[in-house]
């Protein structure tokens, strides 16, 4: 006699069964109980008469032979089709983010970047573990394990634009991992993402930035003070090397990390206090320092910390970071590093500064931005420096 129950701490019903007086317990890998009472019925037939994968291949033959002979050539194609597309389940989930990892690929990835996966990976394999302690291999993973891990992951107060980032990352693993681990569809690709009702960072008003730098101290003063002189987000900022300051012809030259594809590097004049401020860092520091502000290259290329701390000095500095949002349980960000960029920006334009300087400037690449302006001129970039010194200094 065939007997379905549940384990403790498990959502899906076994069954046991006693074949030539051996106990046979076996997962049914599902919670319905009607399912898995057809299912603990169909395998216990299987295990009772030791049947193998060679009668099913014979009752499935037959069935074929039954056929049309039109619809009989279209199942024997379509049989053969399934058989060459079946793959050993060999990835298992613990050991899929090191095998992910290993593959070469045409972008380098960093290490930042590469922890925000991990994070995320051993989130969602302790996730899988807990509430389907049955599913072991990629192959496993369905549609509705994918939902519902995501649904746990927004009620935790992520934005539209996080949670779109997560299924992106979702489906680049189980992409890259495909063949291995013998999946047939991705489905991360299945999973919808949200609209995104993206708040963009504010600029900062002059009264803010006054009190910004009146309370700067340290690398913060210099990180914050290459913010707002050269509009780089915080990546190329935090890590900027001292072999891109050009003292002598009074530039900084970076390729920006987030469009270093392009293999197009900015070109920002160095000047007032911004070139004040690096000639002082760099007679303080030791001699071979690489970056500018290394403490924070340091945080930025492994904790990943850097944000934090800019956030939590802004609200030292008396300005509100985050605002309620309505539908969103947590704050949205509105000011950030970002904000000196959206600085940059604005100043340049409220001071007549031609867009397509103000593009060559920060690296903004588009192709409308190709097809309508034209390369900008060192005495514009000039020009531009200028704006932001008087709009800094008055």
């Amino acid at each position: 006699m065939v007997t379905v129950f549940k384990k403790k701490g498990s959502k899906n019903y076994y069954f046991q069964v006693m074949v030539k007086g051996r106990r046979i317990v076996e997962s049914t890998r599902t919670s319905s109980i009607r399912e898995a009472a057809k299912i603990a019925d169909a395998r216990c037939m299987e295990l009772k008469l030791n049947l193998d994968w060679y009668f099913y291949l014979q009752q499935a033959v037959k069935k074929i032979n039954l056929l049309d002979p039109g619809s009989k050539e279209a199942a024997v194609q379509s049989a053969i089709e399934e058989l060459n597309s079946i793959k050993v389940r060999t990835v298992a989930l613990y050991d899929a983010f090191e095998l992910f990892r290993a593959k070469p690929r045409k972008r380098v990835i960093s290490e930042r970047v590469y922890n925000d996966y991990r994070n995320m990976w051993n989130s969602f394999v302790v996730f899988v573990n807990r509430n389907f302690p049955d599913v072991k291999y990629m192959s496993e993973i369905t549609k509705g394990i994918a939902e519902k891990f995501l649904a746990g992951e927004w009620k935790k107060g992520l934005a539209e634009r996080t949670y779109n980032e997560r299924i992106t990352k979702f489906r680049t693993i189980f992409s890259a991992l495909a063949e291995e681990a013998g999946l047939r569809k991705n489905v991360w690709q299945q999973v919808d993402k949200m609209s995104e009702g993206h708040i963009s960072k504010r600029p900062f008003t002059k009264a803010q930035l006054k009190q910004i730098f009146s309370m700067a101290k340290g690398e913060m003063r210099t990180l914050c003070m290459i913010g707002l002189y050269t509009g780089l987000r915080l990546g190329d900022a935090a890590t900027l090397k001292w072999s891109e300051v050009d003292f002598d012809n009074m530039v900084i030259v970076r390729l920006p990390n987030k469009t270093k594809h392009l293999r197009k590097n900015v070109e920002i004049p160095l000047l007032g206090g911004l070139c004040d401020e690096l000639k002082r860092v760099k007679a303080e520091q030791k001699e071979g320092e690489i970056f500018v502000v290394p403490e924070m290259a340091g945080k930025y290329f492994t904790t990943n910390e850097v944000s934090k701390l800019v956030q939590t000095f802004f609200r030292q500095a008396g300005i509100e970071t985050n605002i309620d949002r309505e539908r969103c349980p947590r704050k949205t960000t509105v000011y950030g590093f970002h904000s000196f960029r959206h600085s940059f920006v604005s100043l340049c334009a409220a001071h007549g500064i031609p867009m397509n300087v103000v593009m060559e400037l920060v690296g903004h690449r588009s192709a409308m931005v190709h097809e309508i302006y034209q390369h900008a001129s060192s005495e514009q970039k000039i020009e531009a420096i200028n704006v932001i010194e008087k709009e800094f200094l008055g």
